[in-house]
């Protein structure tokens, strides 16, 4: 992150850290943290895009807002289909990026509230089977046990002996917690 960037959201009150590289960003980012990231599209190499995702896969949740000089609208659209909160461009407007940031900030909170952490989510997906994942995202799609019995073509036992599997590895008796584990999810392996 530019030092003028970071001096001036330290100086509006935010607690920052800025990072030197992507790779540096994607191990360095505290999971447990609230707040935002600045994400610009061209980091070197590295493309801002592959960041954001490669930042999810690891269970970041904070929102992204992707900032470029050379923005343009299939970009930004993918980087909004990934999560990105929002796109600024260069030269950037302080008092825009302020709102921006204070709005994502916000938005953390009350992501975390509704659907938990990315990363609690990605520890308890990982641990499903192939036919586990694909009986959790037809649970989250609204499928009852008879239904994903015919769509897997496996007997009702079965179905429900996988349904309370996806249950027992989520940590959870009701339906609700997998619909809001999937929010996480859904970009990643929907």
């Amino acid at each position: 992150m530019p030092h003028l960037l970071q001096w001036l959201l330290t100086a509006h009150g935010y607690d920052v850290l800025g990072f030197a590289d992507a790779a540096s960003f994607i191990d360095g980012n505290h999971l447990a943290a609230i707040g935002c990231s600045l994400i610009d599209l061209r980091l070197g190499r590295d493309s801002g895009i592959e960041v954001l995702q490669a930042s999810r896969r690891r269970g970041h949740d904070a929102p992204a807002i992707m900032i470029s000089a050379y923005g343009d609208i299939p970009t930004a659209v993918r980087a909004v289909q990934l999560g990105a909160f929002s796109f600024i461009e260069k030269p950037i407007d302080n008092d825009k990026l302020l709102r921006e940031v204070d709005a994502a900030c916000r938005r953390h909170v009350e992501i975390c509230r509704h659907y938990g952490r990315a990363a609690d989510a990605l520890r308890k997906f990982g641990g499903l089977t192939e036919r586990e994942a694909e009986v959790f995202w037809l649970l989250v799609g609204g499928a009852a046990t008879k239904e994903i019995a015919a769509k897997l073509t496996i007997s009702l036992r079965t179905a429900e002996t996988h349904r309370g599997r996806v249950f027992d590895k989520f940590e959870t008796q009701g339906l609700d917690d997998i619909v809001q584990a999937a929010f996480h999810l859904r970009d990643l392996f929907g």
